[in-house]
């Protein structure tokens, strides 16, 4: 008995020594509470919505110690934000991420396309590295609608800008400036120096399209976000050309879109129905020289095409859906201004004008310049060519480097990259209209026009001030920068409006410019 006495005492000893010892090593134990984040989102929406190219504004609020965090200048500097963007799950297919900032606010112009985005807000703490994150659903919307397109070079790739302003949207009010539209959309601009852009109608019951051509590819984009759909290896021909060298894209009011490459046509026939997808069919077959990078804008049922042979110095066709150019075959009379089979000049540039006469500036083997004008529009008649005017005498004549013609009278301008100058082609006289600032140089002009002809007021499918605004586009070599100024001008006798300048910058060397119309789904 006593033994198990002893035992029982030795065994409460124990315990009692086994409880103190324990109760110590909890207390050597060092316990540290983790600074917690709270990102407080009450005052804000549950979702979003934007027209792409506006900014998003997105305003938490982040308590860290029972402070709220001075997003002007936080005061806790182990603190870091980090704002990023990534496809929703109904746009799971698309692979795509964008870091926005690094700012307790957000406040960013999104380019990204039209989709449904999940905008990730992260608070880091550095010295625990714990995260705390709030998300945000954000629907970017389409805004590029109407629009005067500006086709530039940058850093020897091509890209994209769009001016919007109320003298050329019917729709929009604000001036807006827009820049980089295919390396936005597509993630890299166009490989290559620019070429020719147009906005397609010819498929009238189905999407439109949207073609940019550079020196080395040629592209169809979506026009509401500029995203492409075709390259010149991948869907835009049924079978790619062996060889890549595009040189001119266009469509007409026949429905059909063109595109030369490697001195040969292609053809997407939007008047043949079929179903499906379209691209452009195999080079049509002829006999012909050295093609001018440049087709006749208006022509009637009877053309395909009127194209230019730089070699025979010669107009040639394409019938309606034919397969093949070739000569203009009806014979010319002695009283027609000049004979398309035998023009007997090199093609410098061409616009559409006045009575819907092809104007084309061409130059001889000695150096002196005429303009040209032709009517395609009426048919294969005996007298298409219709007037020849002598420039040689003009000023700078020998620089120049491009025109523009209007459609309510005779008006014709031409620059060099020095001057603005209008040829008033009956009384064979010029005026210098406009000069660039210091520093710049003239790259192109063109008017406020499309190659529709459908020109009644209030047409959703013609510019808002037909042949009223002239567009005079500039470089300054030393600071690498495009612009654009935009000027009212009388439409019936060239002169411009005094006080009606406005200019656009910030693009890259501009190459050539072209409406937007209005985008109808």
């Amino acid at each position: 008995m006593r033994k198990a006495n002893i035992f029982k005492l030795y065994s409460f000893l124990f315990l009692m020594i086994t409880m103190v010892s324990c109760y110590d090593d909890k207390g050597n134990y060092e316990y540290q509470k983790l600074d917690e984040v709270t990102i407080d989102v009450s005052e804000m929406e549950t979702s979003y919505s934007i027209l792409r190219y506006d900014t998003l504004t997105l305003k938490p609020k982040v308590i860290y110690k029972g402070t709220q965090v001075n997003p002007e200048n936080p005061q806790f500097k182990e603190l870091s934000f980090s704002w990023e963007m990534y496809p929703a799950q109904i746009n799971r297919d698309v692979q795509e991420r964008h870091d926005l900032a690094t700012t307790l606010h957000l406040h960013k112009e999104i380019t990204a396309n039209e989709l449904v985005w999940e905008v990730l807000f992260t608070v880091t703490n550095t010295n625990t590295g714990v995260k705390t994150f709030a998300k945000f659903p954000v629907a970017v919307t389409p805004s590029l609608a109407e629009g005067w397109m500006v086709l530039y070079e940058k850093d020897g790739n091509t890209d994209v800008g769009l001016i919007t302003n109320n003298e050329i949207s019917k729709t929009a009010t604000n001036e807006r400036v827009y820049y980089d539209l295919y390396a936005n959309a597509n993630g890299a601009p166009i490989s290559g120096k620019p070429g020719s852009l147009i906005y397609s109608l010819a498929n009238l019951t189905g999407a439109h399209a949207l073609y940019i051509q550079s020196t080395n590819d040629a592209v169809r984009v979506d026009p509401t976000t500029f995203r492409s759909t075709a390259v010149f290896n991948d869907k835009l021909f049924w079978t790619p050309p062996a060889v890549k060298t595009p040189e001119f894209v266009n469509a007409t009011i026949a429905r059909k879109e063109f595109l030369i490459n490697n001195n040969q046509l292609h053809v997407v026939d939007y008047t043949i129905i079929a179903p499906g997808d379209r691209a452009f069919n195999d080079a049509l077959a002829g006999s012909y020289g050295k093609l001018a990078p440049w087709m006749a804008t208006a022509t009637s049922a009877a053309f395909d095409a009127i194209l230019y042979d730089q070699t025979k110095k010669k107009f040639v066709k394409v019938v309606s859906r034919g397969a093949e150019i070739i000569p203009i075959a009806t014979a010319q009379v002695a009283t027609a201004a000049f004979d398309v089979n035998n023009v007997g000049l090199e093609l410098i540039d061409s616009d559409l004008g006045f009575s819907n006469f092809e104007h084309m500036l061409m130059k001889d083997a000695v150096g002196s310049y005429f303009l040209l004008t032709a009517n395609f529009i009426g048919g294969e008649t005996t007298t298409i060519g219709r007037g020849k005017y002598n420039m040689s005498s003009c000023p700078e004549i020998a620089g120049v480097n491009a025109i523009a013609a209007g459609a309510y009278g005779e008006v014709f301008y031409y620059s060099s990259s020095n001057n603005l100058y209008q040829f008033k082609y009956t009384p064979g006289t010029t005026d210098r209209l406009w000069t660039p600032p210091a520093g710049e140089t003239i790259t192109t002009i063109s008017l406020q026009k499309y190659y529709n002809q459908n020109r009644a007021t209030g047409v959703i499918y013609d510019p808002k001030n037909f042949c009223k605004i002239l567009y005079i586009a500039t470089y300054n070599e030393s600071t690498k920068t495009g612009s654009v100024y935009q000027m009212g001008v009388n439409e019936t006798n060239g002169a411009i409006i005094t006080g009606t300048e406005k200019k656009y910058t910030g693009f890259g060397k501009i190459k050539a410019m072209a409406w937007k119309p209005f985008i109808v789904r």
